[in-house]
């Protein structure tokens, strides 16, 4: 139950996160690069409160540890001014009341300083979320800003796209606001790619990564991973195909389409959230040893034993033919855009190719 909720929460938190970045950072283009966008008051307090809630989250198993022995009061204390989770969270928890109170009195303000002054108090919740990342309890300040960089890259991006998808009031200027939006687009994910391989070497080495999947931090990443393969196809269709669908039909309304695209960043997020909560294998055996096999790996591979730790790619028939299916999946969803078929059609058949991938390197490997 804590793991289900540790994972939704997560999840929100970046949303929280991507929401006030993308409306600040909107709130400084002319209207004539944006579509009409009103994001309320409203709105924006309730991501500040999610940010300050949910980001607790991950604590509450730590505070009914402690409160065993050492009493509610006194363990909560001793988490918030002595671990280093604890003291982030109270940092964030700072900013957080800044920042709620300055959405309070400033929010109707429209001149460009207000937004960069919100900007910048988002910035120092990114802070704080790296201080207590995985990254950073592993390689200190390496660690801290190659996780700032990837976050903020991912809030950047996930951000504007959800205002758009979501806040937008109509789709007027979406021509001029895909022409910039798209190099920007670009640049985190290139950005987002680079780090998050940097990230990934911290916890294991790259060409053990195979090896990963024995264990449910393996797993999550992999899953993670698959996701980012109908991500790259929606941000071919909203950021290519979309200017061209445009160009002809000017009245075409491409926020579902957006919106597709940020469902899928939202499954990203759970996978990370669900990464929080697990160990990375900085040693396989000890990870073994002390969590064990993976329960979704055991269902295709019941016969392994704590002796194998070593995963080989031994692409077999069944393997091959799922990702011969996963591919084609992945085609269908692309064609149904060009067919004009609705978005949700081609949301499924990215769910499609996730688990057909899935399924097909699963079945690919041997243990040795």
């Amino acid at each position: 139950m804590m793991f289900v909720l540790t994972t939704i929460s997560e999840a929100l938190l970046y949303v929280c996160f991507a929401l006030l970045m993308g409306s600040y950072i909107l709130a400084l283009f002319p209207d004539d690069l944006i579509p009409t966008i009103v994001v309320s008051r409203k709105v924006k307090l309730f991501a500040v409160l999610g940010i300050a809630i949910f980001s607790f989250v991950p604590l509450i198993s730590l505070v009914i540890y402690l409160s065993e022995d050492y009493g509610l009061f006194q363990s909560l204390q001793s988490i918030l001014l002595t671990f280093e989770v604890g003291k982030s969270w109270l940092f964030m928890f700072v900013i957080t009341v800044f920042l709620g109170v300055y959405i309070q009195f400033f929010h109707e303000k429209k001149a460009p300083y207000y937004s960069i002054i919100g900007i910048i108090l988002v910035f120092l919740l990114i802070l704080g979320v790296s201080w207590s990342s995985h990254a950073n309890s592993i390689e200190s300040l390496k660690g801290f800003i190659t996780h700032f960089l990837h976050f903020a890259s991912v809030v950047i991006w996930v951000g504007i796209l959800l205002i758009v998808a979501w806040f937008s009031k109509n789709t007027k200027n979406w021509l001029s606001f895909l022409k910039w939006f798209h190099i920007l687009a670009l640049y985190c994910f290139g950005i987002i790619i680079i780090t998050g391989l940097s990230l990934m070497s911290f916890s294991t080495p790259l060409e053990a990564y195979p090896d990963t999947w024995m264990v449910s931090y393996g797993q999550s990443l992999l899953i993670k991973h698959l996701f980012i393969i109908p991500l790259i196809a929606y941000a071919f269709i909203n950021g290519i195909l979309m200017k061209k669908r445009l160009l002809k039909k000017e009245n075409f309304d491409p926020r579902p389409w957006a919106r597709i695209e940020f469902f899928i960043l939202l499954l990203i997020f759970a996978a990370t959230g669900a990464m929080s909560q697990q160990s990375p294998p900085h040693n396989m055996y000890e990870t073994i040893s002390n969590e064990g096999f993976s329960s979704l790996f055991i269902l295709f591979h019941d016969e392994v034993v704590f002796s194998d730790i070593a995963v080989q790619l031994v692409f077999s028939i069944d393997g091959v033919l799922l990702l011969c299916i996963a591919v084609l999946f992945l085609v269908m969803s692309l064609f149904s855009f060009v067919k004009k078929m609705p978005a949700i059609f081609s949301f499924i058949m990215s769910l499609f190719v996730v688990i057909a991938a899935y399924l097909g390197l699963l079945l690919s490997i041997q243990i040795v």
